[in-house]
Formats: structure tokens, C-alpha cells, sequence
């Protein structure tokens, strides 16, 4: 049978929501991984809002992530940090990366330019 990371997402998943500790320890380790990228961008951009979404980030799941990648990005600063990072879940979930997508267009398309100067080029 072909491998179905979709599948194995949603099985493991299902798992960790049911309290398995293996699933539990898997679900943990990928959002330490998630959780040092955004510790990169958080530093780099000094943040103070994470925002978690997207169709794999559901309800069984969700907290494990969401205080997993809170603890990273809170315990483990490389910047000074003044104050505290607060990661939150998406309403939009599902819609996250469509509604994102959109927004990037819009923004594009109507933000004000100066008068003589060419609108950036598009790749």
C-alpha cells in the first residue's frame, strides 16, 4: 500500500486526542520543531502573537501543540525578550491558508503607491 501522510497524520492524531503516549510524544516532537522555527521568526521580527491554524492543527491535537510551542518560544528566547509571547489558535483553522492566500493579493493589489514610482515586480 502506498504511504498516506495524510492518514498517518490523522491516525496519530486521533490517537494523541485519545491520550495515547506514544501519539502524544510524536505530536510533541513536531511541534517542537514547529516551535523552533517560530522561536526564529519571533526573535527575528519581534513578535508577540503567534497564531496557529491550518487543516492538520484540529481539535484533538490543538492544545499539545499550542502549549508545546508557547513553552518554546517563552522558555527559550536567543533576543532579550520584554515581554511574553502568546500563542493562540486560528478561528479560521481550515480557512487559514485560502483566507491568507486572499489577503496577499489584496494587500498587493490595494495598498497606495507613490506617484512616479513603479509598482514592484511580481515572481
Amino acid at each position: 500500500a502506498a504511504h498516506d501522510p495524510r492518514g498517518a497524520h490523522r491516525a496519530v492524531s486521533a490517537a494523541a486526542g485519545a491520550g495515547d503516549p506514544v501519539a502524544e510524544k510524536a505530536v510533541r516532537q513536531v511541534a517542537g520543531a514547529i516551535g523552533r522555527g517560530a522561536l526564529s521568526l519571533v526573535d527575528l521580527l519581534d513578535i508577540d502573537l503567534v497564531v496557529l491554524g491550518g487543516p492538520f492543527f484540529t481539535d484533538g491535537v490543538a492544545d499539545l501543540y499550542t502549549s508545546e510551542i508557547s513553552r518554546i518560544v517563552n522558555d527559550f528566547p536567543t533576543a532579550r525578550r520584554l515581554r511574553r509571547v502568546d500563542v493562540e489558535r486560528s478561528v479560521l483553522s481550515r480557512e487559514a491558508a485560502a483566507v491568507g492566500a486572499a489577503s496577499t493579493i489584496f494587500h498587493a493589489t490595494f495598498t497606495p503607491r507613490l506617484a512616479g514610482r513603479p509598482a514592484p515586480m511580481r515572481r
